[in-house]
């Protein structure tokens, strides 16, 4: 017999001389390993001994794991604490989104420009107005006491208008043009015939101004509207990221936010330089009581329209949002 220590609690255990394997502390139910494997050889067994402890191989593997879990978990907080989708992404995010509907409704829309004005024909009771799309103008006529051609003492609200196309009014234009030069051939010297020859010039470039700038505002619209989506895209995924509701790679995902916020101050610049070049390239409303021979109203009053205020400002709201959200950004 041999009496040894227990591992775990320092208890004496008997054991045999002759006693190999894994065996169980009748004190403290610890499990310990003890003795050597039978040798082939005759050699004299030896004493001595030696034992593992399962507990304590459990013991450290799950002191390894729960390390492990700490480093995991720490990583995390790290990540939404450097990635933090703050107020200044969400008013990005949401000037963005309401962008792109006032460019969708700018598209249709004929409030980029416009005049009214009332004049002695209407005897201060009527109003004549132009409101300018991007393809078209809409003129309307409003008086509110309008005479009857039968009964003088007999009046009625009335409201007229209509709406001209610019390339059909730039084609009319032109041909009127050709058929006054035709018809002061042989006449160059005479003066009414070069009157109507430069009012007939005017129209055709005032037509086309409005052609022009119209067709320009259309094009810069239409890339900056897919423009935006593809930014709004981009906005979108990070939030669902930072939501945790997607998983992409933290690399990419920083990438992803450099190119939108580039691409949003980009995109916003192109726009408010595209406004004022429409505004410099529109005609001077004033030059159409010149085609017509007629003197400007007393009562004018004409410039820019709604739609493109609103465009104006929101954009640059969308600048500045963006730039604080670069800074802010680079200060994390």
């Amino acid at each position: 017999m041999v009496v040894i220590e227990c591992p775990h609690c320092s208890e004496d255990i008997e054991m045999d001389d002759d006693a190999y394997g894994l065996f169980e502390c009748p004190y403290c139910s610890g499990e310990y390993e003890w003795g050597e494997a039978p040798k082939t050889t005759n050699k004299k067994k030896t004493s001595k001994y030696n034992f593992k402890s399962r507990d304590i191989i459990k013991e450290r593997t799950r002191n390894i794991e729960s390390s492990n879990s700490s480093n995991r978990s720490k990583s995390r907080k790290d990540y939404s604490t450097n990635l933090e989708y703050s107020a200044l992404n969400f008013t990005s995010l949401a000037i963005n989104t309401v962008l792109i509907f006032i460019i969708i409704l700018g598209l249709n829309s004929n409030s980029w420009y416009g005049f009214s004005y009332s004049g002695e024909e209407f005897d201060d009771d009527g109003e004549f107005e132009a409101n300018f799309g991007l393809s078209y103008v809409e003129f309307t006529i409003t008086e509110d006491d309008r005479e009857s051609y039968w009964d003088e003492d007999l009046t009625y609200f009335y409201f007229g208008g209509s709406i001209q196309n610019y390339e059909s009014q730039l084609e009319e234009a032109k041909a009127n043009l050709e058929w006054r030069e035709e018809m002061c051939e042989g006449w160059e010297d005479d003066d009414d015939c070069e009157l109507m020859i430069t009012q007939g010039q005017e129209s055709v470039d005032f037509w086309n101004s409005w052609d022009s700038s119209g067709s320009f505002l259309f094009v810069l619209l239409v890339l900056t509207l897919i423009l935006l989506i593809v930014i709004l895209s981009c906005k979108l995924l990070i939030f669902l990221n930072h939501s945790e509701w997607l998983s992409t790679d933290d690399e990419m995902l920083n990438i992803i936010t450099k190119i939108e916020i580039i691409a949003t101050l980009v995109t916003s610049s192109i726009l408010i330089i595209g406004l004022f070049m429409y505004w410099l390239f529109v005609p001077n409303v004033e030059n159409w009581w010149d085609i017509m021979d007629e003197g400007v109203p007393s009562g004018l009053s004409s410039g820019l329209g709604f739609i493109w205020w609103v465009t104006l400002l929101t954009s640059l709201a969308l600048i500045v949002s963006s730039s604080f959200e670069s800074m802010a950004k680079r200060n994390a």
